[in-house]
This record gives structure tokens, sequence and C-alpha cells, in this order.
């Protein structure tokens, strides 16, 4: 496990997901829906998180499997799998840039803006292509980097101590998805939004800070260093920028929808 795969681990361990998470469910459902998921499907859910994708794909019938690099987020997988009314979904701790199975082991490969953290694209988009049966379907959501998501990360970029090396939202960029995707048949985007319920700017950096691992961890280091002026900055650049995005009381959270065949 690499220095960035352990500090992601360490990340998502942190803060509430599976809270800030529950928005993004419909997206688990269109994303189903647009790869056209069917009962006889062997489906691979990579960096499931809580699962909310590979829940989606069980309800059809369909034999799943959810991978993530963090243990506790598998614990509240099988917690929401449980309270779903299943026991059969395959739960795997595992790395997106090494995953543990065989060539071809899967009909369709998803990811709900998961595998994206992982810094290794290229070897990540290798494996998850790796994995899929010659003819299987892969899709994945993502964020732009011009829309809400991506413009709230690259200001926190600047005051975080570590930038990665390769941004998540290169994955929201259908130019360098094709450059990551290249060899496949067929290849389609789709845009949509998630609508954030939210009562104001400042709720929404409440909101955050209280519940988002990399957000916390950020605040932490601040706090150990005595310096509030510095997170008062950050705040005020923050509310900027989501400012925009918010109408009636939602935050508009643009997103991208790719679907691939092998």
């Amino acid at each position: 496990m690499s220095n960035g795969d352990q500090n992601n681990k360490g990340t998502w361990a942190l803060g509430d997901y599976r809270s800030i998470g529950r928005v993004i469910s419909p997206v688990s459902a269109k994303l189903v829906s647009l790869v056209k998921v069917n009962p006889t499907d062997s489906i691979l859910d990579v960096a499931c998180g809580f699962g909310n994708t590979a829940i989606t794909a069980r309800r059809l019938g369909s034999k799943v499997t959810g991978l993530d690099i963090t243990p506790e987020l598998l614990v509240f997988a099988k917690e929401e799998e449980s309270i779903a009314g299943f026991n059969d979904i395959v739960w795997k701790e595992g790395n997106a840039e090494n995953l543990p199975f065989g060539d071809e082991s899967f009909d369709i490969v998803l990811s709900t803006f998961g595998h994206i953290f992982a810094p290794n694209q290229e070897g990540t988009a290798k494996e998850m292509l790796r994995v899929l049966k010659k003819g299987g379907r892969i899709g994945f959501a993502a964020w732009p980097p011009e829309l809400a998501i991506g413009r709230i990360f690259s200001v926190v970029s600047k005051y975080a101590p570590m930038t990665p090396t390769s941004s998540p939202f290169e994955w929201g960029n259908p130019d360098r998805v094709k450059e990551l995707l290249s060899g496949v048949k067929e290849l389609s985007f789709e845009r949509d939004t998630i609508n954030y319920p939210i009562l104001s700017p400042n709720h929404y950096w409440h909101e955050m800070i209280t519940k988002s691992g990399s957000m916390i961890q950020l605040i932490q280091s601040f706090k150990r260093e005595n310096n509030d002026e510095k997170i008062e900055i950050l705040r005020k650049e923050y509310l900027n920028t989501v400012e925009p995005y918010i109408v009636d009381n939602v935050v508009r959270l643009g997103y991208l929808l790719v679907v691939a065949a092998k």
C-alpha cells in the first residue's frame, strides 16, 4: 500500500460519510440504469463506501461484490445491506489500484465517486478494465473540475498541507476519461445534478467540517497550529465558492456519468 493509499484510508475512516452520502443514492440508481444492470450480471462496485451502489444493484437480483480500502466503511455497508434485507453481497477490503480478482471476473464494474480518489489513475483504469469480461460494461460517476465540488476542492487544496499528485477531478473531464479508457469499444457521457438540501452557505461549511474526513483533518491541523485566522480565511473563500451553487435551499452539485463497453 502506498503512502497515498494509506492517507486515503485514514481520511475515509474519519468523519460521517454515511450521513453526507445519503444524497448519492439517486446517482446510484441512475448509474445502474444507464449501465443496464440485469439479474444475470456479476457486478463489482469499486471503492463501494457504505454500499449505496452495490445494494442498488443487488436489489435488481444481481450477484454483487463491493470492494473498499477502508474497513470501517465496509462495516457500515454490511449494516446497510442488512437493513435492505439482504445478506449475500460479498464485501472485500482492497485497493482499486490492485484489485484482488482474476482477469475478466465481472460482467459489470461500477464506481460512484469512489475510484477517482485512488492516486494512480492509469493503474486504476487498467485494473477496472482487466477484471471486466470482454463485452462487459463499466460505469462510474465523477465530479467535473469546473463545477461545485471541483471548484470547492480547488479552494481547499490551496490550504491543505499535502496536495495529491493527480487530481481526482480529472475523472470528471471527458477528454481525460477518453485517455484513461482508451481501447474500449463504446464510450458515452451524461451529466446530472445532485440537490443537497442546506439552509445557508454557512450550514454547508459546518456540515463539511464536522462530517467530511478531509475537512476535519485540515481544520484539526490549523487548530494544532493555533491558526484560527487561517481557518477564517479558508471559510470565507469556501463560502464565496459555494454561494453561486445554492438555489432554493439546495446546493446544486453537478456530476458526470460515464458508461463504456469493453
